[in-house]
């Protein structure tokens, strides 16, 4: 008996701290709680939650007792090297095992906390290690007055605990990894916005400082709220002149310098390795990063934790830098980074195309065909920000490209992987109905050899292929035949991406030599990359919408039967209830027990009784309408809801609260129940009882309605079982009467 007192509190304990863990706490909240619970519920004297920092120093979390003070001033390490890290808590640690000690104070390597130990009272002590990430990240520490207090039930139940805490850390960070998933993507999407409206802007060539300006403007708008800034390259002075910026104090970029060599000691600022290397750079955690200790300064004063920067070019030169800023450390991740990548390169695009408009090196048709194409690409853009579908992506995309240039012929062409042929199923452009009919081979086929085209399995490494001229001569039999029968004389054929594999084609063809410059080619291969990242952000959102509709399915059924659970059970009853009442219907409520269910349990193992479960749940499924309801409602006990019972004559004159067909319908049900008689090979025998109310006969509440359905239940119990009764509503007696109609048991 003694061994039980201890175990009953701490098993109620176990059973609070999970309930605890299921509300999803904060980390402070959840140490604090599994102290007092250690303490306050389970009568333990002392309890301590620590974590060891990047030195192996225990810090308290949280510690609970009459003198938890006293664990604040004990120096625990888990370092096995120190003295301090010899005691239980280091050991239990580094081997990831619990450590228990009945007579503590009797151990040479806790002399050094006695007098802690003696303040606290300590005669036994149990440290249990809990986990993050699957690794080591803290300890448990408990403890009791008595020696000898820990046996192994009571360790067995704390290691519980201990897992339910691990359990818990987990699920915090699974919580926090998934909202910063959705941030990440929300904001991929505002800033694939913003680079949608900074091409709308560049379709006017506007001059550089208003195109700055506006860059700046968008970015600080439609990203994080820290906002960028713009330099030009100031070669005498070797520093860096701004010339736009938002979301920040003017005094602040103004004071911001950077040089473009590095400092005294070596470290880089944020513009002088870009501006030499035309390579970005990346600094996610600006407390650590080694950065030039005055700009770590000026970056602090703004709470500035990451920056992205980007080298602009003019004419094939590095001519200024484009800087964004985050107040989030880790914030620039590899879908940020190539979208401000995008957005610079089409800055230093628009500085070009600025230089040839004022130049006038292109003529008005190559101006024109460039402004259409951006527009197109702006098009294309919000789609791709709407998560559109595929099959309407593709369509929309062949005909904005079409419309950019009238004499062209677009077409988007899938992988069939079976065939490794790609099959334009989307294109557009005059006399263009032959490219429906093209098969491209860019993959091998097994047992079929290596495809007919080489120039075209480049695409498989994200190469594009450009061909302006002399088509006809090319040794590509697939160019040849685009030359010779459809006078094609350059096309340009870039690749699609889906989850990293190749998927397909996006390809522009023109009767025209030379048609294909490189900035028209380099939208292109924009467009290609934004459909690439277009499809995959498709598969994210229906991955999304799938475990949130898997969420909602299983919040409403039960997960063994497939059925509709309690829940759902209740609120179909309030329906069919409101139904009849609007429009003077009657619907039966029924409630189902299985007889002779336990003995399957208990001869046959649960597994059989599971099978009986789902026997019975086809069962009735396949017996009633798709109009009614059948639920399990726990163990061996189903609900179900007959609705549009007619309200004519009984087909029963002995049971005037029998509606026609309802007591075949139940009788069937019975019938089905008991034609039970095997499972999993085993001989099985169960019958069932069934009380039925029907509504408006009796008119209570939903709640009484099942009341009222459990007590027929019950009484066909009592009448032995294997049948079903009615429940009737008291007319002028006290006590309830019942429409009872037995069935004959199968011996």
């Amino acid at each position: 008996m003694e061994l039980l007192t201890p175990l009953k509190p701490m098993s109620r304990a176990l059973a609070t701290l999970n309930r605890l863990v299921a509300s999803l706490p904060d980390e402070e909240t959840l140490y604090d709680e599994i102290g007092r619970i250690a303490v306050e519920e389970c009568g333990l004297s002392h309890a301590m939650v620590g974590i060891p920092d990047e030195e192996g120093w225990i810090h308290v979390r949280s510690a609970h007792g009459k003198n938890r003070e006293a664990f604040s001033r004990a120096r625990i390490s888990v370092r096995g090297d120190l003295p301090e890290g010899k005691g239980m808590i280091g050991r239990a640690y580094r081997a990831s095992s619990p450590i228990v000690e009945n007579r503590l104070l009797d151990l040479p390597e806790m002399q050094i906390w006695r007098s802690v130990l003696e303040e606290m009272g300590t005669g036994s002590s149990a440290v249990f290690p809990f986990y993050r990430g699957g690794s080591v990240h803290g300890i448990l520490s408990v403890h009791d007055d008595s020696r000898d207090f820990f046996t192994s039930d009571l360790v067995d139940i704390l290691k519980s605990m201990a897992a339910s805490l691990s359990f818990a850390l987990d699920n915090i960070d699974r919580k926090k990894s998934q909202t910063l998933h959705e941030e990440v993507l929300l904001t991929i999407k505002n800033y694939y916005r913003a680079m949608g409206e900074v091409n709308e802007f560049l379709i006017g060539i506007p001059p550089p400082q208003e195109l700055f300006q506006k860059v700046c403007d968008t970015l600080y708008a439609r990203g994080d709220p820290k906002g960028a800034v713009i330099g030009l390259l100031d070669s005498k002075a070797a520093t860096i002149v701004w010339s736009a910026f938002a979301g920040l104090p003017s005094d602040w970029v103004a004071s911001l310098e950077l040089s473009v060599g590095p400092d005294e000691a070596g470290t880089e600022s944020l513009a002088g390795e870009v501006l030499r290397t035309s390579k970005p750079r990346l600094v996610n955690d600006c407390l650590r990063h080694p950065l030039p200790q005055s700009l770590r300064s000026k970056l602090e004063e703004q709470s500035i934790r990451s920056a992205a920067a980007y080298p602009l070019f003019r004419a094939g030169k590095p001519t200024g830098v484009l800087i964004a800023f985050s107040q989030y450390s880790g914030f620039f991740g590899e879908e940020m980074e190539r979208l401000l990548a995008e957005m610079s390169q089409n800055i230093s695009f628009a500085l070009d195309n600025y230089d040839r408009k004022i130049d006038q090196q292109k003529n008005e048709r190559t101006i024109l065909t460039l402004k259409n194409y951006y527009r197109a690409l702006s098009k294309i853009n919000r789609i791709v920000a709407n998560v559109t579908p595929p099959h309407e992506l593709f369509s929309r995309t062949s005909e904005i490209l079409h419309e950019s240039e009238q004499t062209s012929i677009v077409g988007i062409a899938e992988l069939d992987r079976e065939t490794g042929l790609l099959l334009w199923k989307h294109f557009a452009g005059p006399e263009s109905t032959w490219v429906g009919s093209l098969r491209l081979p860019v993959q091998p086929v097994p047992g079929k050899g290596a495809p007919g085209s080489p120039l075209l399995m480049s695409f498989h490494q994200g190469h594009p292929l450009v061909v302006n001229e002399s088509m006809e001569t090319t040794s590509d039999s697939f160019l040849r035949l685009l030359s010779t029968k459809h006078g094609i004389r350059s096309a340009a054929l870039f690749p699609v991406f889906r989850g990293g594999a190749f998927y397909g084609v996006v390809a522009v063809v023109s009767r025209q030599s030379g048609f294909f410059n490189p900035e028209l080619s380099n939208l292109l291969d924009e467009v290609s990359r934004n459909l690439s990242f277009a499809l995959d952000n498709y598969d994210r959102e229906q991955e999304r919408r799938s475990q949130e509709e898997r969420a909602l399915f299983l919040s409403l059924h039960d997960p063994l039967t497939g059925l509709p659970n309690r829940r759902l059970f209740y609120d179909r009853l309030d329906y069919a209830r409101k139904t009849a009442v609007r429009h003077g219907t009657a619907f039966a409520v029924a409630l189902l027990d299985l007889d002779g269910f336990k003995e399957v349990n208990d001869r046959w193992g649960h597994k059989a009784g599971d099978h009986v479960l789902t026997a019975v749940s086809s069962l009735l499924s396949t017996l009633l309408r798709e109009s009614d309801t059948v639920a399990r409602l726990g163990g061996d006990e189903f609900g179900i809801i007959l609705t549009g019972l007619s309200s004519g004559d009984t087909t029963d004159p002995s049971s005037p609260m029998i509606k026609p067909g309802l007591d075949t319908t139940l009788d069937r049900i019975l019938e089905g129940i008991r034609g039970i008689r095997e499972v999993d090979g085993f001989p099985v025998a169960i019958t069932g009882c069934l009380g039925v109310t029907i509504f408006p006969s009796d008119p209570s509440e939903v709640d009484q309605l099942v009341m009222n359905a459990d007590r027929s239940m019950y009484a066909v119990k009592k009448a032995g079982k294997n049948g079903w009764k009615i429940f009737s509503p008291p007319v002028s007696s006290p006590d309830p009467q019942f429409v009872l109609r037995k069935r004959k048991r199968l011996k």
